[in-house]
This record gives C-alpha cells, structure tokens and sequence, in this order.
C-alpha cells in the first residue's frame, strides 16, 4: 500500500470490498471481547460458585459433628487395610477408642473386608480429625482423610435431629468398584 492509498483510506474513501473487510474485522473484534468479557463473568461466577461451596462446607462441619454425636450407632465397610488406615490417622485424637474385634464392633467379611460398628461420639471424632488431616496431611493423607470425610459426612447429612422417629441410617460404605468389559470367550451365546 502507498501514500496514495493511506491518504484514500485515512479520508474514508473505500471501496466496497474495502469496506466490508473493514466491517468484517471490526465485527471479529467485537465478537472476541464478547467471547472474553463472558467467559470471564463465567469464571468469575465458578470462583464465586466453589467459594459459596466451601464456605457452606465449612459452616456445616460443626454441625455435622454435632449431630454425629447423637447418633447411636453407624456401620463402617471398608477394607480392613483402608480401617487400619483411619485408626492411625485417629490414634493421637483426644477421646478416640479403637473398635475392637473382641468387643464384637469389628466383623471380617469376604474379600478383606469388615464391617466396624461405630458410636455416634467416634463418628464425630472421624469427622474432626478427617477435616483437620484433608487440610495438614501429606496429599496422600490428605486424599484419604477427605474420601473419610465425604463419606461419613454424606451419612451423617440424612439424620434429622427434630425427627420424632430415628430412620435407619445407610452404612458407610468405601468399596467402589470399577466394572471392566466382558472378554469374548466370557459372553454369553445369544439364544437365536
């Protein structure tokens, strides 16, 4: 482009096809700030989001260890590695006592795992210590004390203490399973 051409252009004296370019580019800018303006606000509403979340998780801890102490009695299935894990994580806890087989709170079940009866007052102390490992612990603790917390908080959230009638509670159940694609030679022949 020469000086003839900036001159023209500066003037506004463009061509059809100049103009349309123009507008073109000038329509792209506008619609990328749209772009960008909205997935800021959207950023900025999952910010928001997550610390609403936290915010009500934090605000609901001590409820939830409240409430676990009223509780009479909730079941644990686990592995019994995943058991002996906890009860290290909660051996130093002020007023902690371990389950024990002997007692009859501590049952082995297939595949390794055991069923643990738990009082009310013990669920609320794996609350305790579970919240305060998830945020002190190594990360691999911490994975641990928070898949602990989730799981016992998530129990303890359907007690309602006003009900005039104590539901039964679900156990607290850490077993997930992966289901993996049947082989060929394990499918079924279809009947044709």
């Amino acid at each position: 482009m020469g000086l003839a051409d900036f001159i023209r252009i500066a003037r506004g004296n463009l061509t059809p096809e100049e103009l349309a370019e123009r507008d073109a580019a000038a329509r792209a800018r506008r619609e990328q700030r749209e772009a960008d303006a909205a997935r800021q606000v959207a950023d900025a509403d999952a910010i928001a989001a997550r610390q609403v979340a936290l915010t009500t998780e934090r605000q609901r801890h001590p409820w939830r260890m409240e409430t676990a102490v009223g509780i009479g009695t909730v079941e644990l299935v686990c592995h019994a590695d995943t058991l002996n894990r906890l009860l290290i994580m909660l051996d130093r806890t002020t007023g902690w006592r371990s389950p024990t087989q002997s007692e009859g709170r501590v049952e082995k079940l297939d595949g390794h795992m055991v069923r643990v009866l738990l009082s009310g007052q013990q669920v609320s102390l794996i609350l305790f210590r579970t919240n305060e490992r998830a945020a002190n612990a190594w990360a691999g603790e911490a994975a641990l004390a928070k898949r602990f917390y989730r799981a016992f908080a998530s129990v303890v959230d359907q007690v309602d203490p006003d009900a005039p009638a104590a539901a039964a509670l679900p156990p607290v159940l850490l077993g997930d399973r992966v289901s993996a694609p049947a082989r060929d030679d394990e499918v079924p022949p279809s009947n044709q």
